[in-house]
């Protein structure tokens, strides 16, 4: 929900201000949000990416969790990037540059750390 507050606070702050730019710092706003939401449930567990699991397989073994735990903090890293990649690009950049990062480069990145962490757990994983 704050999230969606603040996009509209944004918004509305642009509007009234005639300052488009101030729409640039949303990506910024979701990737601490989302920090927020998976460092949260490191410190109170169970981490996100678990609680993820769970939906999927509601009984995972013990030793699950602590690999669980390590993806979840590998997303902490990469909000981490991402949302300091968007500041830097809303401070500093063009509007392509921001745009190139904002709108592919990030997506990208997620994609590939959801594929990597599938083909890790699917195939290299099981193994052992």
């Amino acid at each position: 929900m704050l999230p969606i507050l603040v996009g509209i606070g944004l918004t509305a702050g642009s509007f009234i201000a005639k300052e488009n730019n101030w729409l640039l710092f949303y990506p910024v706003v979701i990737n601490l949000t989302m920090l927020g939401l998976f460092g949260y449930s490191l410190k109170r567990g169970p981490s996100m990416i678990e609680r993820l699991a769970r939906l999927k397989e509601p009984n995972l073994p013990d030793e699950a969790i602590g690999y669980l735990n390590r993806v979840t903090l590998i997303w902490c890293g990469l909000f981490i990037f991402n949302g300091a990649m968007a500041l830097y690009t809303a401070l500093y950049t063009s509007i392509e540059t921001w745009t190139l990062y904002n709108g592919l480069i990030a997506y990208l990145l997620i994609g590939s750390l959801l594929g990597g962490e599938w083909l890790y757990r699917t195939f290299w994983l099981k193994k052992s």
